[in-house]
């Protein structure tokens, strides 16, 4: 069966107006962030002016549920780039950089000029330049209906070749990216992670390794790229391991409050919102909700635990944390900890 598809023209004037009215999404699951620096943005505004061919952009297209005519969303699956580019030039946003001087037809001034654009922003270029970059045509290939499969095995294919991140791949990958993206969403996170770390979508990593912690031994757990980065095409995770997830990420975020709300533990609370420390915390956090443990008595033991200053537990946080020999030393003494501390109380 053949995948729903056919294909539009918009000029540069018409994707710019289209982004910003939000017809245009780059919020696409498995879309790369923007990295281009500006020399790049810059070659890119050379080529549509010296004529020279743009690539076409793919996109995915559905419905904004208005009922609207006209309201059609295209999230963009490769091309972000290149149309995040345009629009921010259109819009001011940047001057060229490194280019030589450019030819170009100006038939109110006699025919052919040249100019150097360098330095320049899109509103200081001569007004023929202008209209030129506002009617360049970009060519898009939209698809209709596409299952989670194909659209994993469409992003693979448009960007083979190409030198995505490791992130990148395993999105495109991920057999359960959305469920991943929900239980991501729990404000944790949100508090955790800068905003370039959460549009990098770092939460699915965090997610998948507390779900590591939670449901493998620990003796099978590791890190580390080789052992790690399959799971993300084979693990589902069931709607009681999401509830399970989200009681443990509600106590993990109260814990941190009732940390911070002491200035003395301030410290200890910065620890907690450390990726290493976190992630080797889940299962105790999983045996204080079992047991009913409050966030108060939570706080008063990773008090008691880090001011402990365990040098064989800080050696294992260290360099070749994702080890899985790194990861049972962890654990081996948080349990030691945990199990002292509340056999106290």
């Amino acid at each position: 069966m053949s995948l729903e598809k056919a294909s539009i023209s918009w000029s540069a004037k018409q994707l710019k107006n289209m982004i910003a009215s939000g017809k245009i999404d780059f919020n696409h699951i498995i879309q790369r962030s923007y990295v281009w620096e500006r020399k790049r943005k810059s070659a890119l505004i050379e080529s549509m002016i010296i004529g020279y061919p743009i690539p076409p952009v793919f996109a995915k297209r559905s419905v904004d549920g208005t009922g609207k005519r006209g309201g059609n969303i295209y999230a963009i699956m490769d091309g972000k780039q290149r149309l995040s580019t345009v629009a921010q030039f259109l819009n001011d946003e940047f001057a060229l950089s490194d280019l030589p001087p450019v030819s170009y037809m100006d038939e109110a001034n006699g025919g052919e000029c040249e100019a150097d654009i360098s330095g320049m922003k899109f509103s200081e270029l001569p007004e023929a330049l202008q209209d030129h970059l506002n009617s360049v045509i970009f060519s898009v290939t939209y698809f209709d209906n596409l299952s989670k499969e194909e659209e994993r095995e469409l992003f693979k294919r448009l960007n083979a070749g190409k030198p995505l991140s490791t992130k990148s791949r395993l999105l495109a990958s991920c057999n359960d990216i959305e469920g991943l993206l929900d239980i991501g969403s729990h404000e944790l996170f949100g508090e955790m992670l800068t905003e370039k770390s959460k549009d990098n979508k770092n939460q699915v990593t965090l997610v998948m390794k507390a779900w590591c912690m939670m449901n493998k031994p620990v003796e099978e757990v590791s890190f580390e790229g080789k052992d790690f980065n399959p799971l993300f095409e084979t693990t589902e995770i069931t709607n009681e391991e999401r509830l399970e997830l989200d009681k443990v990420f509600s106590l993990i975020h109260d814990t941190h409050f009732s940390l911070t709300d002491n200035l003395k533990e301030k410290a200890v609370a910065k620890k907690l919102y450390t990726e290493t420390h976190l992630i080797s915390l889940v299962p105790y956090f999983a045996k204080a909700v079992e047991d009913g443990i409050d966030a108060d008595t939570m706080a008063d033991w990773l008090v008691d635990f880090f001011g402990s200053h365990s040098e064989e537990y800080d050696i294992a946080a260290g360099n070749g944390s994702a080890k899985n020999s790194n990861i049972v030393t962890r654990d081996k003494v948080l349990s030691e900890s945990f199990e002292q501390f509340f056999t106290e109380e």
